[in-house]
């Protein structure tokens, strides 16, 4: 009877240590101790490169108002009203954002941005081959692999692995130009997707290349619901309402991007097994986007524009590839917080916020640290 009488005051001594223990430091998870990132990619993380790329020509001029204009109150060749996905990523690690690689006036004491708009995987060569004409300053990944050797070899010599073990590399996204470049030279979707398993090669090298140098915590973003933006949406009209899924988006070419990143996922898992001490996350850029889009009001964005461009010119979708944003007659609506597109194919400051919350939430905990 007395031990029976016991058992209550022993469990409630079991639950105070329980309690303790998972609330004490040393149970909670380690910190992630991220000093420093690197970025390479396109114009969707493109912070000041391709303004200062010899050449460059571009349709969309974020080296002009009204880009900028949110966050900056200038434009930065960041191409949005305001800050961009790396930029939230660096301040929810608590660092600063990253300067442009290309922009020798500034200081890479927390990481740099390769990333250059209108970049490829591939290089030029491999889609010359396949009749798909680049622009000659294309920047792809085997490029920004270069300035980023060049920029270690510089910084830290012979101790960059220590240097890269405290850092985080975002990956991409990459493919997104590759594919564009295709469909709008008129390559169609049967023969665009025989080239998907060729850039997630690319994409699977150059993750490889960085773990080689060193490199133990990296992101790997896919892009976003091609079939979403307003520029795939005006360029390619079907008159079939099955064309469109129940948000307005075309479901072929969001078909063509979730192809995509099933083959990007699988060469992930395969890289997982070859290198396990190494954290490799995929960064869900589309499944954020489509949660942004399915919850809108929830975000505080407008139901009624969530496919039309904020800074733009005419039609439905509000894009018209001769009179882009930042062109001289084009004006920014005046509430971009409640837009989810910019230009058309660019997102605001945010739709870039809210995306960011998802992405960053998902990779600390897949890291299994805290910030």
């Amino acid at each position: 009877m007395a031990s029976l009488i016991s058992l209550p005051k022993v469990s409630f001594f079991l639950l105070l240590i329980t309690f303790a223990f998972f609330s004490s430091p040393s149970a909670a998870q380690t910190k992630c101790n991220i000093r420093s990132v690197y970025q390479f990619g396109d114009s969707l993380a493109d912070a000041g490169n391709v303004i200062r790329t010899p050449g460059a020509n571009i349709i969309f001029r974020a080296n002009r108002a009204p880009y900028g204009e949110t966050f900056f109150k200038r434009p930065t060749g960041r191409f949005s009203d305001g800050r961009i996905i790396i930029d939230y990523i660096s301040s929810a690690l608590k660092l600063s954002f990253l300067n442009a690689y290309l922009d020798s006036d500034n200081v890479f004491s927390q990481g740099v941005n390769f990333a250059v708009a209108g970049a490829t995987t591939l290089n030029s060569s491999f889609w010359a081959a396949r009749n798909v004409r680049l622009p000659a300053w294309n920047t792809p990944l085997a490029n920004q692999l270069g300035w980023f050797k060049s920029h270690l070899q510089s910084t830290c010599g012979s101790n960059c692995a220590q240097t890269l073990s405290n850092s985080l590399v975002v990956m991409g996204e990459w493919g997104g130009n590759d594919y564009y470049n295709n469909f709008f030279q008129r390559k169609q979707l049967p023969e665009v997707r025989t080239y998907v398993p060729f850039v997630v090669a690319g994409i699977m090298r150059g993750i490889k290349d960085v773990i080689q140098l060193g490199a133990t915590r990296i992101l790997v973003p896919g892009f976003f619901p091609l079939g979403c933006l307003p520029l795939y949406l005006t360029t390619f009209p079907d008159t079939n309402a099955n064309a469109y899924d129940q948000l307005g988006c075309l479901r072929n070419y969001n078909d063509f991007a979730s192809y995509h990143h099933r083959y990007l996922n699988r060469g992930l898992d395969n890289l997982r097994r070859e290198f396990p001490n190494v954290g490799i996350v995929y960064g869900d850029y589309n499944g954020a986007f489509l949660t942004v889009l399915q919850s809108a009001s929830s975000f505080g964005f407008n139901q009624n524009t969530l496919l039309t461009a904020c800074c733009g010119t005419g039609g439905r979708y509000n894009f018209n590839f001769s009179n882009v944003c930042g062109s001289a007659s084009v004006r920014a609506c005046s509430n971009p917080a409640q837009y989810v597109h910019w230009d058309g194919i660019h997102l605001t400051d945010e739709a870039h916020r809210r995306i960011t919350d998802i992405i960053v939430k998902d990779m600390l905990s897949r890291l299994g640290c805290t910030v």
